[in-house]
Parts: C-alpha cells; structure tokens; sequence
C-alpha cells in the first residue's frame, strides 16, 4: 500500500517531501506506521506520565484532606473548598499567555518549565501552616485514563503514609515519621513532577526537525503526515481573523459549553472525594484505598475511544457512559444514607462525568484548523476548564454535609446537559459534512497543505463525527 498526490498537489509539497514527479509514492504505509511507532515509543510514555501527576497533583488534596491538612490548619469546609478553586484564578490569569507563549516560544521547552514549576509549587504547600500561607501556593484513550491510573499510585502512597503515621502514633512502630503524612504526600509527588518535567525537556523535541529518534527521511514522512488532518504545523504569525471565526463558530461554543459542564463535577469530585467516600462511614484508611477504584474509568476510557475508532463517531461513543454518570450520581444522591455500599457504587458510577470531557479535547485537535484559531480555541477551552473548577468546590457547603445533595445534584445536571451537547455535536458536524459535500463535492486531495487555513476556509475539509 501506498499514499499518492496528483501533480498538481505535488507541487505544493515538493520541498517538504523530496519529491518531483506526477503520481510519485511521498510514503509508504510500512514507513507511516514505522514513523508512528517510533514517536509513540519515546512521547506517549512521557504524555501519559505528564497527566497522570498532573491529575495526581491536584488529587493530593483530597488525599491530605483525610489525613490531617484540616485539623492542622484548622479549615472549615467553606475554606477548603476555596483551597479546591483558589488556583484557578491563576490559570485564567494565565491562559492566554499561556497559549501565545506555546506558539511562540520553544514548545518542549516551554512545557518542562511550566512542569517543573508545577512540581516545585506542589512542594512548597507541605511548608504551609494555616489557611491563608495554602491559598498563596485508542492513543488519546490510553493517554487520557491516565488521569486515573495514576489514581491508583496515589492513593496506595497516601495510604502507605497514613498508615505508617497511624502505626507511629500508637507505638507500633519503632521509629516516628519526621513529618506528618500529609505533609509528605505533597513533597513526594511534586519532587516525582519535577523529575518528570526534566526528563521531559530532554527526550521531548521543539519541532518534528529536532526528533532525535527519527532519521532525515523519517522526519519528511511525519511532516507528510500532518497533512491527513490538512493542518499547517509551521504557522506562528496571529492572525485575528481566525480569531473572529471562532468565537463566531457554534461549535466551538458547543465544544465549551461540554468543557465547562464537565468540570464542575470534576472540580468539586477531585476536591470532595475523599470527603465525600470517608462521610459514607468509611475509615480514613478504607477511603485512600477505595480511591483506587476509580480506575474503572480508565478501561471505560480506553473502551470508549475504541468504539469510537471502530464506528467512526466520538460524540456518540460518548453518550454510554456519559448515561452511566447520570444514574450513579443518582444513586449516591437518592439512595438512603444507610445502603452506604450501594451509594459508593454510584459514586463510582458518576466519576464517568469525564467522558464529555476526552471527547471535546479531540475534536480540538481533529474539528479545528488554523494555527492561531486554534492556539485561541485552546485558551478558550482552558478558560472554561477553569470556570468549571472553581463553580465546582463552591457547590459543597458545611450545611450540606456529610451527604452534600445539592453538590450532587448540580453534577447530574450537568451530565445531563452534556449528554443533549454530544448529540448536537454530532448533528452539527454532521450537517456540516452534507452541506460541504453538496457545495464542494467530495473531498479532493488539498491544494493547500502548507498554507494556513482554518476548518472553514478549505474547502475539503471535513469533520471527524
């Protein structure tokens, strides 16, 4: 098998693959998948490792919050939750920045900074005393679940620690631990974040040309293949009118919408968990291991995005387990406070709220062209992450506890509301392929591979369902 271009197409990206003639082979299908392999080999691991601290960074919360960080500095639930969505005010600040500095400084160099800063800030919180010193501080599928495999490293050291303080604290152990345990969850995995985001900067490349394990015709077939999603990877100008073309765009607004609506019950779920699990009779000790459990997720993840691959439709692949959401966060919110059994298989249950959220993140990458549009959707959607995150936390109240209705409530809402966004956007999108076909015909080989286009300008263009 073999990818072939026409001559006219060739002569656009003749300087880019070394070829010259009508109908010359750019790559074969053995060289594309020898291309995929060898990139996957080296930055999958590194992508997988990033999100799983990532998760687990902010995860370290609701660990420390069981294991002694409210009785140390005396937090009240209110002021928890505000520790929960404090943060998030600087990522809005700094999104924007954020994303202009992505497109205009070195990309993995720029990343490993922001990680090992990360890492450093994660550090420091183990310092903190009192409330105010802590309110100062298939391929996509395996990548994503992460989040939650990491889930299971964190909660079996959380646990590994909390019961060595416990062991200390009753004199069952001959030595006495030189800080409280919640102290060294933070220090440890912000100094394995920190690791990682060294790492990261040596094995990660700026640009396809500084990949180290590609050889010269290796590195034109991966530029060749940016070409399937018709994406110009060399852009760095900003270009405001593809600026204006998304914030007009209905489906970014969708893509969102389904951010924002998934983040509230992540924000107050990522935050509460433990809360939440030890307020259903549970030890501390029970809690951080039972919080291994939601790596459920990851398989339903992994599984998801399959399905999607084999039907050819992501926003219909999600709706499964976007219902299964719905009907445990029912359960936990329903169900008598005694059946606690019954109510912490909802819960797990109800952690599918983020399926929505996996899905819209590869619409960005596959549903939006345009360099600079998609830098601003990117920020965009890093904005309404964040709203998210800080409505979320502010939906638990010392009133509510230990059951939280209210709080569970507004998630099976929100779930409910992504579950009619995922059906629009697969009604949206497909309408749209329709209409194009209908004007345009049928996708023809891109006359424009390497210059800037957006979703809306090329013609043959056409969105991933």
């Amino acid at each position: 098998m073999s990818i072939e271009v026409d001559k006219e197409e060739l002569s656009h990206v003749e300087n880019a693959s070394g070829s010259g003639s009508s109908g010359e082979v750019l790559y074969t299908a053995e060289e594309e998948k020898r291309v995929r392999r060898k990139t996957d080999f080296v930055l999958l691991p590194m992508f997988c490792a990033i999100f799983a601290l990532g998760f687990l960074d902010k995860t370290a919360l609701t660990y420390a919050s069981v294991m002694g960080i409210r009785s140390a500095a005396k937090l009240t639930i209110s002021q928890y939750a505000w520790l929960g969505s404090i943060y998030y005010f600087g990522y809005l600040a700094g999104g924007y920045p954020m994303a202009i500095g992505h497109q205009k400084l070195p990309a993995a160099k720029f990343t490993s900074a922001t990680i090992i800063l990360w890492g450093c800030t994660t550090m420091v919180t183990a310092a903190c005393k009192t409330y105010a010193q802590l309110m100062g501080s298939t391929r996509v599928g395996i990548w994503g679940s992460f989040s939650t495999w990491g889930g299971i490293l964190g909660a079996g050291v959380a646990y590994g620690l909390s019961s060595r303080e416990v062991e200390a604290k009753w004199g069952k152990s001959g030595t006495v631990m030189a800080m409280a345990a919640w102290k060294a969850i933070f220090i440890f995995l912000g100094g394995l974040t920190v690791l990682i985001g060294l790492i990261f900067v040596a094995l990660v490349p700026d640009s396809i040309d500084g990949a180290f394990f590609l050889t010269a015709r290796e590195k034109e077939v991966a530029k060749l293949r940016t070409l399937e999603n018709k994406q110009n990877i060399s852009e760095t100008n900003w270009k405001w009118y593809q600026v204006s073309e998304a914030v007009l765009d209905p489906a970014v607004w969708l893509l969102c919408a389904a951010i924002v609506l998934s983040y509230i019950p992540s924000g107050g779920i990522t935050n509460f968990y433990a809360i939440i699990v030890l307020g259903m009779g549970f030890t501390v000790q029970e809690t951080l291991l039972l919080s291994m459990a939601n790596a459920w997720l990851s398989i339903g993840l992994i599984v998801t995005m399959w399905m999607a691959d084999k039907i050819k439709c992501r926003s219909l692949a999600g709706i499964p387990l976007t219902v299964v959401s719905i009907i445990g966060g029912v359960m936990v919110w329903a169900l008598p406070r005694d059946q606690k059994i019954a109510r912490l298989a909802g819960f797990y249950l109800s952690l599918a709220f983020a399926i929505p959220t996996f899905v819209a993140m590869t619409f960005l990458a596959s549903n939006i062209a345009g360099r600079t549009k998609k830098t601003f959707v990117t920020g965009m959607i890093l904005v309404f992450n964040c709203t998210g995150n800080l409505i979320g936390p502010q939906t638990f109240r010392d009133k509510d506890a230990p059951v939280y209705a209210p709080a569970l409530l507004t998630f099976v809402i929100c779930n409910s509301i992504n579950l009619g966004i995922l059906v629009a956007l697969f009604f949206y999108y497909r309408w749209e392929n329709i209409k194009r076909d209908r004007l345009y015909g049928k996708p023809a080989p891109d006359e424009d591979h390497f210059v800037d286009l957006t979703d809306r300008e090329n013609k043959s263009f056409r969105y991933v369902l």
